[in-house]
């Protein structure tokens, strides 16, 4: 009982032997790697190594509708009414804000 069973080994050899010559056809190959169930973790690396294309054109508008939006102060689309008075040789300038605040009544 101290021998190993052997069997498996032997008819690996034999296996091989008998395959040896022989060879699958790529269309063969091709269907047999198409039909085979693939693991999670191959399926996950076909997601991950997928190819995405972007277009330059719209990435670019984007890009600079973004650095536009965040360059340009708010107050720069408020409407203001502005007077400039000349006193002298200096100006006064007069601007008129429409701001809503919420006013607490104190009684």
């Amino acid at each position: 009982m101290d021998r190993k069973d052997n069997f498996d080994k032997e008819i690996k050899n034999i296996m091989e032997e008998e395959t040896f010559g022989l060879t699958l056809s790529q269309a063969a190959l091709d269907n047999i790697f198409k039909n085979r169930k693939k693991t999670i973790k191959e399926k996950i690396n076909n997601f991950l190594n997928r190819e995405i294309e972007i277009p330059l054109a719209p990435v670019i508008v984007g890009l600079v509708f973004i650095f536009v939006i965040t360059i340009i102060p708010v107050e720069a689309f408020k409407s203001q009414k502005e007077r400039i008075i000349d006193i002298g040789g200096s100006q006064v300038i007069i601007r008129e804000s429409y701001e809503v605040s919420k006013n607490e009544d104190k009684n």
